[in-house]
C-alpha cells in the first residue's frame, strides 16, 4: 500500500456525511437533536413536528446563553437533509417525516462511543477475540483432521467440566469485571444494528431508483429490468454485511423459543451484581434489544413493500407513448432556454400569461335539482294497538331536579337537632326525592346561597335512588348546615 493511495482513501472517507457530521460546526447540537427526537423506538418524525421541537430547543439553549446557527428549525432542517444526514419522505398518513440515514446513524454511535467511559482491555475480551479468530480461521480453512481433534477437546472439556458438577464441585461466577467486557462487546454489537438496517433500506431506494429509471430510458426489455431488480434485491440480502444481518434478526424474530431465551439472556446478564453501576437508560436499553431488531425489520419489510407497490403500478400505469411526448416537450423547451440564456441578462423577465386564464363567470353551480329531495315523506303505519301514554307524574320522575320540593324536604329534615350535615339530611329524604340528579340540583342551591363555592373540602357518601329503585352511591361536600340556610332569603326576611 503506497502513501498516495491510503491519502486517496482518507480524503475519500472524510469526505462521506459521517465524518463531516463529525466535524460539524454544530455537531452538538445536531447529535443532541438526534438523540432527543429520533429516540430508541422514534425511526420517522412528522416534519412539521420536527421543524417546531427544533424552533423549541433553540429557544431553550439561547436563553441559557449558547452560541447558536442563525437559522431556524425549518432552515437547519433542510441544511441537515442537503448533507446526507435526514431523510424526507412521504409518510403513511400523507404527511412528510423525517428519519435519520445510515451516515447519522453512524456517526451518533461514534458520539456515543466518545461520550462513555473506555473499559479498559481484559481478559475476557482477549479470549472472545481469540475464540472468533479461531473459529473464524477454521470456517476459513476447513481440515477433517483438525476439525475432528478440536471437537474432540472440547468434548474433552465439556464432559470433564459436566462429571465435575455431577460430583458436587463448585460453579465459579464470572468476575464483575468479565461480565462487564461481556456486556460492553454485545451493546456495541447491538449499538450497530439500526445502521446497517438503514442502509439495507437506503439500498431498497437505490435499487428502486435505478431500476424506474432504466424503465424511463426505454433502452432494454421490461422482463430483463425486472430480472435486474429482483438479482440485485437477492443480492443485497445475502451479499453484504447489512444485509446479512437483516437474515439473522429474520431468523431470531421468526424463532420463538430462540427470542424467549435471547430476552432470559439479557435479564440473567442484567441480574449480576456489575449491572448496579449501570444508569436506568442504559439498562432500558439493553433490554430493548428485541424491540430494536423488531423495529428495523419492520421497517425493511415496510420498504421492500413499497418499493414493490411502486413498481406495479409504475408498470401498470405507464404510458410509453405519453412518456414520449411529455419528453418531447420538455426536450423542446429546454433547447428553447438555451438560446434564450445566450442572450439574457441577469434580471430578464420573460411575460407568460396565468394558465389556464381566468373564466368569466358570474356564478357557478355548485349543486343540481334532485328529484328525490321533493317527494313527500312516507305515510305513518297505523297500529291498532296503540299503548297508553305515559302520566305526567312517570314523565317527572325522569325529568330534571325539583329544586324547591328538595330544599323544602331539607328544611324539614334539618330541624332534627341530630342531622347537621346535608349528607345526612339528604339521606332521610322521601325516595321520589333521592334521585341522582337531586345531588346536582342540591349543589346548585348551595351554590347560589354561598354556602359551597367549589373549595376542597371533605366529601360524605349519600345514597341515592333511581325511578327503577336502583341505589347508586355519590358524593356531596360534608357542609354543616342549618334549616335557616336554606331557607329562601325572602321567607328569613318575612
Amino acid at each position: 500500500m503506497s502513501i498516495a493511495s491510503e491519502v486517496a482513501r482518507l480524503e475519500e472517507a472524510g469526505q462521506g456525511p459521517t465524518l463531516r457530521l463529525v466535524t460539524y460546526k454544530w455537531s452538538a447540537l445536531a447529535m443532541a437533536v438526534f438523540s432527543i427526537e429520533f429516540g430508541q423506538h422514534a425511526q420517522q418524525v412528522a416534519a412539521d413536528r420536527l421543524h417546531s421541537r427544533v424552533d423549541a430547543h433553540l429557544a431553550e439553549l439561547g436563553t441559557l446563553g449558547h452560541d447558536l446557527p442563525g437559522a431556524t428549525g425549518q432552515g437547519l432542517c433542510r441544511t441537515w437533509m442537503r448533507e446526507g444526514w435526514l431523510r424526507r419522505l412521504p409518510g403513511d398518513d400523507g404527511d412528510e417525516v423525517y428519519e435519520l440515514t445510515s451516515s447519522a446513524l453512524a456517526a451518533q454511535r461514534i458520539f456515543d462511543e466518545l461520550a462513555r467511559d473506555r473499559a479498559l482491555l481484559s481478559e475476557s475480551r482477549l479470549t472472545t477475540i481469540v475464540d472468533a479468530v479461531a473459529r473464524t480461521a477454521g470456517d476459513a480453512a476447513p481440515d477433517r483432521a483438525a476439525r475432528i481433534a478440536a471437537l474432540e477437546a472440547e468434548i474433552d472439556r465439556l464432559t470433564a467440566e459436566h462429571q465435575r458438577l455431577l460430583d458436587g464441585g463448585e460453579v465459579a461466577a464470572a468476575s464483575d469485571e468479565q461480565v462487564l467486557s461481556g456486556y460492553l462487546n454485545v451493546r456495541n454489537l447491538l449499538a450497530q444494528l439500526p445502521g446497517d438496517f438503514r442502509r439495507v433500506e437506503e439500498d431498497i431506494d437505490r435499487i428502486h431508483r435505478r431500476m424506474i429509471a432504466d424503465f424511463r430510458d426505454e433502452d432494454r426489455p421490461k422482463g430483463e429490468v425486472l430480472d435486474d431488480y429482483l438479482a440485485a434485491s437477492k443480492e443485497l440480502i445475502s451479499a453484504t454485511e447489512q444485509g446479512r444481518a437483516f437474515e439473522g434478526a429474520l431468523a431470531i424474530l421468526h424463532d420463538e423459543d430462540l427470542l424467549t431465551q435471547f430476552r432470559s439472556n439479557l435479564r440473567a446478564i442484567l441480574a449480576h451484581p456489575f449491572a448496579r453501576s449501570l444508569s436506568p437508560r442504559e439498562r432500558q436499553d439493553f433490554l430493548a434489544a428485541p424491540a430494536t431488531l423488531r423495529a428495523g425489520l419492520r421497517s425493511v419489510q415496510e420498504r421492500q413493500h413499497k418499493a414493490s407497490r411502486a413498481l406495479a403500478d409504475h408498470l401498470t400505469s405507464f404510458d410509453t407513448a405519453t412518456g414520449r411526448e411529455v419528453e418531447k416537450v420538455l426536450r423542446r423547451l429546454d433547447q428553447e432556454l438555451a438560446a434564450w440564456m445566450a442572450d439574457a441578462r441577469p434580471r430578464d423577465q420573460v411575460p407568460m400569461a396565468w394558465m389556464p386564464g381566468r373564466l368569466d363567470v358570474d356564478h357557478l353551480r355548485t349543486r343540481f335539482h334532485d328529484p328525490a329531495s321533493e317527494l313527500p315523506p312516507a305515510a305513518l303505519e297505523r297500529i291498532a294497538d296503540v299503548p297508553a301514554p305515559p302520566s305526567l307524574d312517570a314523565v317527572r320522575r325522569y325529568g330534571g331536579p325539583l329544586l324547591r320540593e328538595v330544599r323544602a324536604a331539607l328544611v324539614s329534615a334539618l330541624a332534627d337537632p341530630e342531622v347537621e350535615t346535608v349528607g345526612d339530611a339528604f339521606n332521610t329524604l322521601p325516595d321520589d326525592l333521592r334521585r341522582p340528579v337531586e345531588v346536582l340540583g342540591l349543589l346548585q342551591v348551595l351554590t347560589r346561597l354561598g354556602l359551597w363555592e367549589g373549595q376542597d373540602v371533605a366529601a360524605a357518601t349519600v345514597e341515592a335512588i333511581r325511578p327503577d329503585g336502583t341505589v347508586r352511591e355519590l358524593l356531596l361536600p360534608h357542609l354543616k348546615v342549618t334549616a335557616a340556610d336554606l331557607r329562601p332569603r325572602k321567607e328569613i326576611h318575612d
